[in-house]
């Protein structure tokens, strides 16, 4: 059946029934255009085909008398009000559409937000996040965000949305949600807008989801902070820092540990004074990381700076150094690698004797150019092994380098390949004839450095020596 069919068996139905209710003039013939309108309705005719079925029932009565005329308008009603009711419910539903699309928005937004605030490091920037998140999930004038400094000393840490805040009503709407974190209260979320806002339940929920987000990333960036605090503390303490001075030697010494610097690392150097005008220059490397690895690294300085006081051969001190660390660690089997020289700073050279537990061969820079090896290979420290250990007598002279390292140096890799090696590292020093240590020592980091990407894998140690140039003689 056709849409004109339709609309002319409903005006036809309608006529009928128009003439029967102003007969009757019951509720019951008065239901008969609600019915009317349920079939129109359901027909999906418009209120103009109502409206025109209506007008040709006026037409065949042709009454113009104000009793008929009320009772038509009343007949016309009734047969609109399921018109109404359908609008109404359209309205409805168009709002809870609206409403849970804003949902669905801020749902979204505040996902966004937790990939956004959980990759920050920093408290600082987790507050700024927050805030402008918050501001903008419920769609609020302002937001503020502050909380507890971990230094009672300091002020409360804050972040506001936008950062600067005009005048606004003097008696503002406002929501806020606490933050809190390891049982503790840590600060307050609060976003202001128009005092005639209205911040339904809706928007509370989301911020106190928004506000517990925050909180747990702001505990997480406090407790990586104090770690990081604590390991840089460490590394500190178990490296001597700047080389102290020694008259007739030039010394230098490049440290880039690996990573953020939240994990210890296990290399170290020194250089310090060994009785009777001798001096001491070592460098190391402990198996593994974080706080283990730093108390072997404590224990080994410590143990080699007392054994100086006493024993010269750098075997013995190194043997000394195995005896502590298979007493210290046991069976827990924690290595060390040490490359130690004991120096006896002569006029223009510098002679000293060497030993090498489980390290690489330290490289000698000549002024030619030419790269050697030198002192021999012995075993590893604080293993069940008894280490083998040979003292070789060593004498620098007039532009001569000794550069002793870390395996950080020369095994750097990117994508599982090796791109800077002990053959990297020998022709690079090759380049390096005439310059002094501190120039070596410069040029061995930025190739590393650069060959890594900057994103180092082991700590990298160097330290590089040889004797002062003496100034020449000139007659007088």
């Amino acid at each position: 059946m056709g849409t004109g069919d339709v609309t002319n068996g409903l005006a036809a139905r309608y006529s009928a029934a128009f003439a029967v209710y102003l007969a009757d003039r019951s509720e019951l013939a008065l239901g008969a255009a609600y019915d009317l309108g349920r079939e129109a309705v359901k027909a999906q005719l418009s209120v103009l085909d109502v409206a025109d079925a209506h007008h040709s029932a006026m037409r065949d009565v042709r009454a113009g008398d104000d009793a008929t005329l009320s009772a038509a308008a009343d007949f016309l009603r009734e047969s609109l009000s399921t018109f109404e009711t359908v609008h109404r419910g359209y309205i409805e539903v168009q709002e809870v559409a609206r409403l849970e699309h804003e949902y669905v928005q801020q749902l979204r937004a505040l996902a966004d937000a937790s990939v956004a605030i959980n990759s920050s490091l920093t408290v600082e920037a987790i507050l700024q996040l927050t805030a402008d998140t918050a501001r903008g999930v419920v769609h609020a004038g302002r937001a503020t965000i502050a909380i507890l400094a971990q230094d009672p000393r300091h002020r409360p840490l804050t972040a506001t949305s936008p950062p600067r805040l005009s005048d606004g009503d003097a008696h503002p709407a406002r929501i806020s949600a606490h933050l809190t974190g390891r049982g503790k209260e840590l600060g307050v979320l609060e976003v202001v807008d128009e005092h005639h806002r209205v911040f339904s339940a809706r928007d509370e929920a989301i911020l106190t989801q928004l506000a517990q987000l925050a909180s747990v990333a702001i505990t997480n960036a406090q407790l990586y902070e104090r770690e990081r605090t604590i390991a840089r503390t460490l590394q500190r303490s178990l490296r001597p820092g700047a080389l102290p001075p020694v008259h007739g030697l030039s010394a230098a010494v490049r440290f880039r540990p690996a990573g953020e610097g939240i994990e210890l690392g296990g290399d170290f150097y020194d250089l310090f004074a060994a009785g009777d005008g001798a001096w001491t220059a070592l460098i190391g490397d402990v198996q593994g990381k974080g706080p283990d690895a730093a108390a072997v690294t404590a224990l080994a300085r410590h143990t080699m700076r007392a054994a100086a006081a006493y024993e010269s051969r750098p075997s013995g001190v190194l043997r000394l150094l195995h005896k502590a660390l298979r007493d210290q660690t046991g069976d827990e089997g924690r290595f060390c690698t040490v490359c130690y020289a004991h120096l006896r700073v002569g006029w223009g050279e510098v002679e000293l004797d060497l030993a090498c537990g489980g390290h690489p061969l330290p490289l000698v820079v000549h002024p030619n150019g030419r790269v050697t090896p030198v002192g021999q290979l012995g075993t590893l420290l604080g293993s069940d092994i008894e280490p083998q250990l040979t003292d070789v007598t060593v004498t620098l002279g007039h532009g001569q380098v000794l550069v002793l390292y870390t395996d950080g140096v020369t095994e750097v890799r990117r994508r599982r390949q090796e791109v800077f090696g002990h053959r990297e590292l020998v022709a690079l020093l090759e380049t390096c004839a005439g310059l002094p240590p501190d120039a070596v020592a410069e040029r061995v980091e930025t190739a590393v450095l650069a060959a890594s990407e900057g994103r180092l894998r082991d700590d990298v140690a160097i330290l590089a020596f040889g004797p002062t140039p003496q100034p020449k003689e000139t007659d007088g």
